[in-house]
């Protein structure tokens, strides 16, 4: 017999999860952060996400910072090339309190589709080890130094592609004059394969 017939019915009734988990010890701000994570509904889909002019928004911002940052330009496919996906994910991001800070929505493509020597070559980045931050830090606190702290906005869309890359126009995006073009990408995107390195 199938195993799934063997085993039967699961019950979790025995059990219920509310003897054992319990919102009663949590502080009040962050029950309150708990209890506002479940009431956003974040979109799955950029038509979804056009029917809330707060999501529409976070959308239009994330597209003008790929138009001023002059990510790609519109093109025709060339013989033999094969372009890259791309897909828009949706977030919201909290205050400490639980407040919503903003709606992010950030266009990425679908690096898995690339090919290596095709569509990218060297994928190694430098990056700072976690030790290497705490030797900065305890420096900071031993000397007495002043820390600032930013966030670079679209980080990624500061990094120049050296390869040949090309993307479908992004779901949303699609014009009568941009029917059957595809986008030249100038600048790295989140999901390639050489976005970090770039």
């Amino acid at each position: 017999m199938p195993i799934a017939w063997r085993k039967g019915v699961r019950s979790c009734t025995q059990h219920p999860i509310g003897n054992f988990i319990s919102y009663d010890k949590l502080s009040p701000t962050f029950r309150a952060f708990t209890s506002s994570i479940t009431e956003i509904q974040v979109p799955q889909n950029i038509q979804e996400a056009f029917k809330y002019p707060k999501w529409k928004a976070a959308v239009d911002e994330e597209v003008r910072a790929l138009e001023k940052n002059g990510t790609w330009e519109i093109t025709d496919l060339p013989r033999g090339k094969k372009p890259v996906g791309c897909k828009w994910i949706f977030t919201v991001k909290y205050k400490a309190d639980g407040n919503v800070d903003r709606y992010k929505a950030r266009l990425v493509a679908k690096g898995f589709t690339q090919s290596y020597g095709i569509d990218y070559q060297e994928t190694f980045a430098p990056v700072a080890k976690l030790n290497t931050v705490r030797v900065l830090l305890s420096l900071a606190a031993n000397l007495d130094w002043s820390l600032h702290q930013l966030d670079v906005k679209n980080a990624f869309l500061n990094g120049d592609l050296e390869e040949e890359v090309y993307m479908d126009i992004p779901a949303g995006l699609e014009t009568t004059s941009n029917f059957n073009k595809v986008c030249k990408l100038r600048k790295s995107l989140y999901g390639l394969k050489q976005s970090p390195r770039a």
